[in-house]
């Protein structure tokens, strides 16, 4: 099997795309996938649910490296298939350094391709930015996974990013997913039912509910299905997962944009 990447990114932030990332980890290593899980963003949030000590994090140059090892900067989880490499307050200059690399464009290539022998499946929780790092990283993964919230400020920010997508041709690798979305609102049905945010992007038809429990991940540090809550946010993140995982493993069948 070769190795496939998936990251979680939005140059919004606060909408939801660590946990999105864990669990879909999580998710990838209890099917058996040799996973790791990539923490990106120096909030280091990622890291925080998974119990791991920042203080291992690597620091930019050590991701930099022209002989970079991802397996050698991963750490071991709680749980079986499944590794982290760790992120802290230190990587708040990797964009920078990535800018001022000879091949700012090929440093995110490479580390990936470091662990094709180790990992069948890479998770990366990305930084809500939009600088060489996140350009760096969009071109080296398989497929993007964009978490929406239904609202204005959401709408307002995507037309950027979709716009920078079309730039580097890589709407086709995209796909977009309403995270958040409490349907007791007008204004959450209606963005759900319109799908106008997600206008020229591939949208998944699951729609991830709000719900207090996906909070607890932070404050009981584990994945969702760690929580044995009674929710119905697990069959809807399983739902997730098994679409993404469709698309990122046989792109033929992936959703179309609408």
């Amino acid at each position: 099997m070769s190795l496939k990447t998936i990251a979680f990114y939005n140059q919004k932030g606060g909408v939801g795309k660590t946990t999105l990332a864990v669990n879909f980890a999580y998710l990838g290593a209890r099917n058996g996938f040799r996973t790791l899980l990539w923490d990106l963003d120096p909030q280091a949030s990622a890291t925080f649910i998974m119990r791991v000590d920042e203080k291992l994090a690597p620091k930019a140059k050590d991701i930099l490296g022209k002989n970079v090892e991802l397996e050698d900067l991963a750490v071991r989880s709680n749980f079986t298939n499944l590794h982290v490499v760790p992120a802290s307050i230190r990587l708040r200059l990797l964009s920078e350094r990535i800018f001022e690399n000879s091949k700012p464009s090929s440093v995110i290539e490479r580390a990936t391709k470091s662990a094709r022998s180790t990992f069948d499946l890479i998770v990366v929780d990305a930084p809500p930015s939009l600088n060489a790092l996140s350009d760096s990283l969009l071109g080296a993964i398989d497929l993007l996974c964009i978490p929406l919230q239904p609202s204005a400020l959401s709408a307002h920010s995507l037309e950027a990013l979709v716009t920078h997508l079309k730039s580097a041709s890589l709407l086709n690798r995209s796909i977009a997913i309403y995270n958040m979305v409490d349907m007791r609102r007008i204004s959450h049905r209606q963005a759900v039912q319109n799908r106008e945010a997600a206008k020229c992007l591939q949208l998944l038809d699951v729609v991830l509910p709000y719900s207090a429990d996906m909070e607890r991940m932070a404050t009981e540090r584990n994945p969702f299905f760690e929580l044995h809550s009674r929710s119905n946010v697990g069959k809807a993140l399983e739902e997730m997962y098994s679409s993404l995982s469709e698309a990122l493993f046989n792109p033929s069948k992936a959703p179309k944009a609408k």
